[in-house]
């Protein structure tokens, strides 16, 4: 009989995901540690303590843990430039994000009646100081 782990919230759900991915890695690493039945002189004195597989897995799990992205994640959003994450994917969403892109700032006077504002700094030449003011795309340019 199977106990299966009530999910109350999205939170909860992607904590039990990361979960799982950790404890298989780990277990993988464990597994290939004690996998050998021969003990060699090397594993007596200590000189060899992981092999590659053994080394790429740890760091797989310490990358997971702070980064939320394998190995492979983090050298396919160097090659693509997207934020690209197999976390992200088994939560559902798509596996490459792509940054937003940026507004362009807006500048802002006071004039007669209201605030106006521009998307060039001064486009009348009047030396008016910019002002803070929360502009509305509506009002803009």
């Amino acid at each position: 009989m199977k106990h299966r782990e009530t999910v109350h919230s999205r939170a909860d759900a992607k904590r039990i995901i990361r979960q799982r991915i950790l404890a298989g890695l780990f277990a993988a690493l464990l597994g290939t540690g004690v996998s050998g039945c021969s003990t060699t002189m090397s594993d007596i004195v200590g000189t060899s303590i992981f092999t590659g597989g053994e080394w790429y897995l740890a760091f797989d799990v310490v990358s997971i843990i702070n980064t939320d992205k394998t190995l492979i994640d983090h050298a396919v959003s160097l090659s693509t430039g997207q934020d690209c994450s197999t976390i992200r994917k088994i939560d559902g969403k798509s596996y490459c994000k792509k940054d937003p892109i940026p507004e362009p700032p807006l500048y802002c006077y006071r004039s007669l009646a209201a605030v106006s504002c521009y998307s060039t700094p001064d486009p009348y030449n009047t030396g008016a100081q910019t002002v803070d003011w929360p502009p509305t795309r509506s009002r803009s340019l």
